[in-house]
């Protein structure tokens, strides 16, 4: 018989989008399936909506909680899931039909620990072809090259905003017990960069798939958009460093730096008006400083993003303003 596979959906506030994303999770072709609703506290009415399908669907199941943010959210869901592998749905967001099918297939045939597939951004009542059968061509990477294309992809995507399939911890099913043991940290945002360098480190093979199996909505007032204002982005990648300075990983650290730089700069320029603003952001020069003072050599390849970090822990007022 197929595995059981644990679909776990943190919810907060997204009733508009919610029925899109539970029923485009309902239609799965691959029906051995747990859905794992997690109502974060929710005061539009989602908390219906959620004890709504557990009746009209068995596979649903729904827990209600005191707000805690998305990663406590998902924490909790993953607790409770009971299936052999598991995948991460975002409430406003949805998935192909034949997602969990694809994944599956390709981990099972791979022996891998980790599928990942393709993903597109979409915006709210955008019409959207689901294929019957996506183009599926997997491609397998031992561990070292997973942390490579990681690594590789976020420097294009906050240099570019390309696309981050290796980042995002939704567009994935993972083995189950790397899941529960590698926890999202509370409180912040950003909790995929905190972690996806972790999930991909504990896995000795992973397969990627450029079929389109997940569709990111776009859409005001989303954590994704409002986040860069903050500084969890800078303490995700300061984790990041030490955990691959811990974990003999050095060889990632020089394109790791760059994309730290880069969202040192990012966050400067972003960064909300404040009483401590004028300290957070005197403190975020200052680390610009020390990256490019002891490691200076990373960059001799790199001319652009170099004259970029000179102007800016020189003259960053007028790096903001360029």
């Amino acid at each position: 018989m197929d595995d059981l596979i644990s679909i776990i959906v943190p919810v907060y506030n997204v009733q508009k989008y919610l029925r899109t994303c539970l029923d485009s999770i309902r239609k799965q072709t691959y029906t051995n399936i747990e859905v794992i609703l997690v109502d974060d506290g929710s005061t539009d009415g989602s908390q219906k909506t959620c004890d709504e399908y557990t009746h009209i669907d068995e596979r649903f199941i729904c827990i209600h909680k005191k707000n805690g943010g998305l990663s406590d959210a998902r924490n909790e869901g993953i607790k409770l899931a009971s299936g052999r592998y598991g995948m991460l749905v975002d409430s406003d967001d949805y998935i192909h039909r034949d997602s969990v099918k694809i994944l599956y297939q390709n981990i099972i045939n791979s022996e891998a620990d980790l599928a990942i597939g393709n993903y597109r951004r979409v915006k709210f009542e955008e019409k959207v072809e689901l294929e019957n059968n996506p183009d599926n061509k997997p491609v397998e990477y031992t561990t070292e090259e997973a942390l490579k294309e990681l690594c590789e992809l976020e420097y294009n995507y906050f240099t570019a905003n390309h696309i981050q399939q290796f980042t995002s911890a939704w567009n994935k099913l993972y083995r189950m017990d790397i899941l529960k043991k590698i926890p999202f940290p509370v409180g912040k945002v950003f909790e995929d960069v905190a972690t996806a360098h972790a999930f991909i480190h504990a896995c000795k093979k992973v397969v990627y798939t450029d079929a389109i199996l997940y569709f990111y909505l776009i859409r005001e007032g989303s954590i994704s958009r409002v986040a860069v204002k903050n500084t969890d982005m800078i303490s995700a990648f300061e984790n990041r460093i030490e955990y691959f300075q811990a974990n003999g990983l050095d060889q990632f650290l020089p394109n790791t730096y760059q994309t730290y730089l880069t969202v040192l700069m990012r966050t400067y320029t972003h960064l909300i008006e404040t009483p401590e603003s004028p300290r957070i952001k005197k403190e975020i020069v200052e680390k610009a400083k020390v990256i490019y003072k002891t490691h200076k050599d990373i960059l001799k390849d790199n001319s652009k993003l170099k004259h970029e970090v000179m102007l800016f822990t020189s003259f960053p007022a007028l790096y903001k303003k360029s």
